[in-house]
C-alpha cells in the first residue's frame, strides 16, 4: 500500500512538472530590438519583459511563412504587434509571430 500511495504522489510531481514547463503564447508590442544581444525587449500587460531569442527561434510571418532574415527582418520595428512562444523557462522565444509588412 505505501509503495503505491508513493508511486502515485511521483506521477503527480511529474506530471505537475511538464505542466509547468509547458511552452507559452503571448501578445506583446516590441519595445526595442537588440540584434548584438539577441535579445527583445516587449510590453505584456503593461509590463516589460525582455526574452532571449537563438538560432532555434523560428520567425513566421502572418500567412505562415518562416523569415530567412530572423532578427534582422524588417518588420521588428518598434511597436509592432507580435505573438511570442515563449519556452517553459520563460527566457527563451521559441516563434515569434510577425505582423504584415507596412507598405
Amino acid at each position: 500500500m505505501p509503495r503505491r500511495i508513493a508511486t502515485s504522489i511521483l506521477a503527480f510531481l511529474l506530471l505537475a512538472g511538464v505542466v509547468l514547463a509547458a511552452d507559452k503564447t503571448y501578445n506583446a508590442t516590441l519595445i526595442k530590438v537588440d540584434v548584438r544581444k539577441k535579445l527583445l525587449l516587449v510590453k505584456i500587460e503593461d509590463e516589460k519583459k525582455e526574452y532571449v531569442v537563438d538560432s532555434k527561434t523560428k520567425y513566421i510571418g502572418p500567412r505562415g511563412g518562416v523569415s530567412e532574415d530572423g532578427i534582422k527582418d524588417d518588420r521588428l520595428k518598434p511597436g509592432a504587434l507580435l505573438q511570442l512562444v515563449i519556452a517553459g523557462n520563460n527566457k527563451t522565444v521559441r516563434e515569434v509571430h510577425l505582423p504584415e509588412r507596412s507598405k
